[in-house]
C-alpha cells in the first residue's frame, strides 16, 4: 500500500494532526510550569509528591510537543515512494502520542492531589456540617484521576491498532486487535478498582473527626521514573529513525514495531496504573495499627 500525502491510514492523518497534537502537549506543560511555580512555596509532604510528579510531566510533554512539531515539517515527495517517510511520520507519532498521554495522566494525578490536599487541611478548620463538601472534593480529584486514565488508555489502544494498520497495510488480525482491546479493558478496570478503594479509605477518614487524616503517599516513585524513561526512549527512537535501515520501516521488522507498541501502549499505562494506586488516601492499615497502639494498656 502506497500513502497519499498526508499519510492517511483509516481515514486519519498523523501529518494534519501533528501541529494541533504539539500545541496542545506546549500548553499543558506550560500550565505545569505555573503549577510548579505555585507549589514552590508549600512545605507539606504532599506538595513533594505533586511537584515530582508534575516535574516528569513537563519534561516529557515538552519533548512531545518537539516530537510532534518535526512530524508536521515532514513532507511526502511528489513522486517515488512516500512509504518510507509516511511510515517514520506514523511511528514517531504513536510514541509521541503515549508521551503526551502520559503527561496528561500526570497532570490530573497532581491536581487529584491538590484537590484532596486541599480538602484535607482544610476539613478541621471548618464546622462539622461542611464535611461533606471536602469530602466530594477529595473524591473529584480521585475520579478526575480515573476519567484521565481511561481516556488515554482508549486513545492509545486505538493508535495501537492504526499503527499496525499503517505499517501492515491492512487492518490487524481480528486477535491482535482483541488482545489490544482486551487489555486496555482489564487496565480500565484494574485503575477504577485502585481508584474507588482510595477515594472510599479517604472519605472515611474524612468524615472520622475523632482522629488527623494523613495523606499516604505511595508508587511516586513508579510514575515518576517510568515517566522519565518513557520521555528519553521515545525521544530517542524518534529522533534516530531516519538513521535505522529503511526496510525496517518499509517491510516492518517485528522487532520495531513490538518496541513501538511497548513505548506507546505498554509504559504510559503503567505510568497510569502507578497513577491511580498513587490517588491521594490514607492508610487505613497503618491507622488501625496506631489506633490499637494508642490503645493497649501500659504494662
Amino acid at each position: 500500500m502506497n500513502p497519499d500525502e498526508f499519510c492517511t491510514s483509516d481515514q486519519w492523518s498523523v501529518l494534519s494532526a501533528a501541529a494541533s497534537h504539539s500545541q496542545f502537549a506546549g500548553v499543558l506543560g506550560g500550565f505545569l510550569i505555573t503549577a510548579i511555580a505555585l507549589l514552590m512555596d508549600k512545605k507539606s509532604r504532599e506538595s513533594i509528591h505533586t511537584l515530582a510528579l508534575f516535574s516528569s510531566a513537563v519534561l516529557v510533554l515538552m519533548l512531545s510537543s518537539f516530537l510532534f512539531s518535526l512530524i508536521s515539517g515532514n513532507q511526502t515527495p511528489a513522486e517515488g515512494d512516500a512509504r518510507g517517510i509516511c511510515a517514520i511520520a506514523w511511528t514517531q507519532g504513536a510514541v509521541s502520542t503515549g508521551m503526551l498521554a502520559a503527561g496528561a495522566t500526570a497532570f490530573f494525578g497532581g491536581l487529584g492531589w491538590m484537590l484532596a490536599s486541599h480538602a484535607v487541611n482544610r476539613v478541621s478548620d471548618h464546622d462539622p456540617d461542611d464535611v461533606g463538601a471536602y469530602c466530594f472534593l477529595a473524591d473529584l480529584g480521585g475520579w478526575l484521576t480515573f476519567a484521565a486514565t481511561m481516556t488515554t488508555t482508549l486513545i492509545l489502544s486505538e493508535t495501537a491498532v492504526d499503527y499496525l494498520h499503517f505499517m501492515y497495510g491492512r487492518r490487524p488480525e481480528i486477535l491482535v486487535t482483541g488482545l489490544i482491546v482486551t487489555a486496555a479493558a482489564l487496565v480500565i478496570l484494574a485503575n477504577f478498582a485502585l481508584v474507588y478503594v482510595r477515594t472510599k479509605t479517604l472519605r472515611r477518614s474524612l468524615a472520622d473527626s475523632a482522629a488527623p487524616t494523613r495523606l499516604a503517599l505511595r508508587s511516586l516513585k513508579i510514575a515518576t521514573i517510568t515517566t522519565v524513561i518513557l520521555a528519553i526512549g521515545a525521544s530517542w527512537l524518534a529522533v534516530t529513525l531516519a538513521r535505522l535501515p529503511k526496510g525496517w520501516l518499509t517491510e516492518p521488522n517485528a522487532g520495531l514495531v513490538t518496541f513501538v507498541l511497548v513505548l506507546t501502549l505498554v509504559v504510559p499505562t503503567i505510568v497510569s496504573t502507578a497513577i491511580c494506586y498513587s490517588v491521594a488516601s490514607t492508610d487505613e492499615g497503618a491507622s488501625i495499627r496506631r489506633a490499637r497502639g494508642k490503645a493497649a494498656p501500659r504494662s
